[in-house]
Order: C-alpha cells, then structure tokens, then sequence
C-alpha cells in the first residue's frame, strides 16, 4: 500500500513526541513492505530529502500570520501544492498528525477527493479545545466539553484578560453576536469536529480522555480506535522495582521535554528548590527552539544560583538514550492532560520509575501495575520527593 504521513513537524527540524511517533510508525509500515513517505513544510525553495531510511517531500510553509488562515476559515497559500502531490503520487492511504493552518481541515478534504482512505492522530489537545491545551484560563485541566459561555471567556482570557473581566466580555459578545470573529469562535470548533468526523475514515488516540472527551463533543464512537505512542514491557511487580542510585550519594530527577508552561517544569524547579538538599539533582533534556521565548527565560531565572540542576538541550536520539542511562528517576509535572507522553513509554522501555502529576490517564497507568507515583499538588510533590529521598540507595 501507497501511505503518505502528513505532518507540519518532522526531523530534523523539530525532534517532539509527534515527530517521533511519525517516524517510527513510518519505519513500521516500511517493515511490513508498505510505500511510505512524509509529507512536511519548509522555507520555500526547500528540497525533498531522506531522513535516515524514510523518504519525506516538503511543500511551502505557511508563516504569514493571515488571521483567516489561522481560524480555519481560508486555506493555507501551499493548498495548491497539496493537492497537486495527493493527485501526483495517488496515495491509497493518507494518515495526518497534525492539525494546524499548515495542514488544515482544508487539506483533509482535498485528501479525501482522492478517494484514498483517511486516517488521523490526536496528538494534542487543541483538537476540541479553543484555548489549545485544555487549561481552563490556563489556570486548571479542563473537563473538555465544549460550552459556548465557558469556551468563549477561555479564549478571552488568552489575550491578557482576567477571569472575571472574560467572564463578562464572553456574555456581552455572545448576546450581541458581535464582534462576529469572537462570537462564532465555538461553533466553529463544533462545525470543524463535525467535519473532521465525516471526513476520516478512522481517528487514532492514545488515551481514555480523549475517548470522552471526543465523544462528548459529537465525534463517533465508532470512528474512535485507541492505540499506544510505543509498545510496553510488561510492569515488574511493584516489590521487583529496584530503587538504586546510578551516582552514589546522588539522585538524579530527569525532566524530558519541551520547556512550555503546560509541561510545568516550574513547579518541579520549585519543589527542588524548596527541598534544598545536595544529594538530589535534576537533570533537563530540553527540546528549545527558542531561548528567548519568556517562559524559558522564566524558568532559567528559577534555576539560576543552584549547582544541582543540569541542562542538556535538544539531544537526537542517541544522545537521549544515554541520557536515560544517567538517570534514577522521570518526573512529569504537566499541568494539562497528556496524550502520552512520549517521555512515559520511554521510562517504561528503560524501566526507570516516575512520579507524574495525577492527570489524564495516569492513574490507569499506576493501576496496571506500572513504576509510576502520583501528587496532585505541590506540596504532595515536596512530600513525595521526600519518601523517594528515603528509599533510594
């Protein structure tokens, strides 16, 4: 079978979870004999290349900030383009991984004239949600169920505006059903899952919170298939876990992952620095493509004066796998629901224990029998950190 995986983010230019979820579920499908290539953006001018053993082909980039493109309501400039390749290399499978102005609803449709059967991935939350991460305010997790009222003060509050103030402009706007750009925001998330909906002939996700949560919000059921990032090992029993520091005299806290505010490392970085002790460090793989970007230089400023905290930054994957060898233990403070993460599957493969933030499907981890301890707060953070403190040696 003919298979193209459409992604805005691919190596080498950007090294995430979807990034590497595409390129192992393309060397799968190579494996079983499949054609497969990926399709990606770049700087016009850009040429196709090969990335290892995977052939990827690369059409213009969509960087001109039109707000219409960016809502949905006007095809990105390399549409065209798109549709032009699908129609070229005849497809029999299309598999998209991202949903973004670069690869749109619109690109989906063009995909689906082609006759080729439709897949895709949620990989993010921003699926269902106009605030994009699932953070009511960007304060709290979300339930996820799309309500006109609650959604529109949400999407307010992203442009600098309090809660309450949100609260208020969302039932004004919503009553005079103006301005239009802003009151027509949620009904355009419904009409953009109804349409997602009735153009893919199956929807991968990779937890139980996206299942309610798509269902919730009208995506059928039956188009829902639940897969995983990364095949498991089978769990040891809880007792078999070896808690056995690789530094003697030192614990070693690893952090993998984009530095953004949902990923919470800045509650993590307070919970070290609250602790104060020596023997326990923290050790940050970053993925940064920006060392400007405030909530970057927000967290540096956290880190800035203490000895036992390390940075690596935007490691491949030889690197990060040695970086896992250093490592006693993955901390994952998110403070948004996770489709994964990646990092989770990661420390299974290596049997390194977790402690994580008690959202989304982590608890169902815990009860499959997995190395992984929850908190739900950051004082339960500090608590528990204190017992790992106890029991390593």
């Amino acid at each position: 079978m003919k298979i193209a995986l459409i992604s805005e983010y691919f190596y080498p230019k950007s090294k995430g979870g979807t990034e590497k979820y595409v390129y192992e579920l393309a060397k799968k499908l190579i494996s079983e004999e499949n054609e497969v290539e990926v399709i990606t953006v770049g700087p016009d001018g850009m040429e196709n290349y090969h990335y290892e053993d995977v052939f990827v082909r690369v059409i213009e980039e969509e960087n001109n900030n039109d707000k219409a493109v960016i809502s949905g309501t006007k095809a990105a400039r390399n549409l065209n383009t798109f549709a032009t390749l699908l129609a070229e290399q005849q497809y029999e499978q299309i598999h998209f991984h991202t949903l973004t102005p670069a690869f749109s609803l619109h690109h989906i449709a063009a995909a689906k004239k082609t006759g080729a059967i439709i897949y895709f991935t949620a990989h993010v939350p921003a699926i269902t949600c106009i605030h994009g991460d699932l953070m009511q305010f960007g304060q709290i997790a979300c339930d996820g169920l799309i309500l006109t009222h609650r959604c529109t003060a949400c999407y307010l509050s992203k442009q600098s505006i309090s809660k309450p103030l949100s609260k208020i402009l969302a039932t004004t706007i919503n009553l005079i059903n103006y301005p239009k750009s802003i009151a027509n925001v949620v009904s355009r998330k419904k009409e953009d899952l109804f349409l997602l909906n009735s153009l893919c002939d199956q929807i991968f996700i990779f937890t139980t919170w996206q299942k309610r949560i798509f269902i919730a919000n009208g995506i059928g059921e039956d188009k829902l298939r639940l897969t995983q990032q990364m095949t498991t090992p089978v769990p040891d029993q809880k007792d078999q876990v070896r808690y056995i520091s690789k530094s003697p005299g030192k614990i070693r806290i690893a952090f993998v992952g984009r530095i953004t505010h949902e990923k919470g490392i800045h509650i993590l970085l307070n919970a070290i620095a609250i602790l104060a002790t020596r023997n326990l460090e923290l050790h940050i793989a970053a993925i940064i493509e920006n060392k400007n970007d405030p909530y970057f230089q927000k967290v540096m400023a956290l880190t800035k004066g203490h000895s036992n905290i390390y940075w690596s930054y935007n490691l491949n994957q030889e690197e990060i796998q040695g970086f896992y060898q250093t490592v006693d233990l993955i901390c994952i403070p998110s403070i948004w629901y996770e489709t994964g993460p990646y990092v989770l599957y990661e420390a299974f493969k290596y049997k390194i224990p977790v402690i994580a933030n008690n959202l989304g499907d982590m608890e169902i981890w815990e009860q499959k029998g997995y190395p992984i301890e929850l908190y739900n707060d950051l004082n339960e953070l500090i608590s528990l950190l204190k017992i790992i403190i106890a029991r390593y040696h």
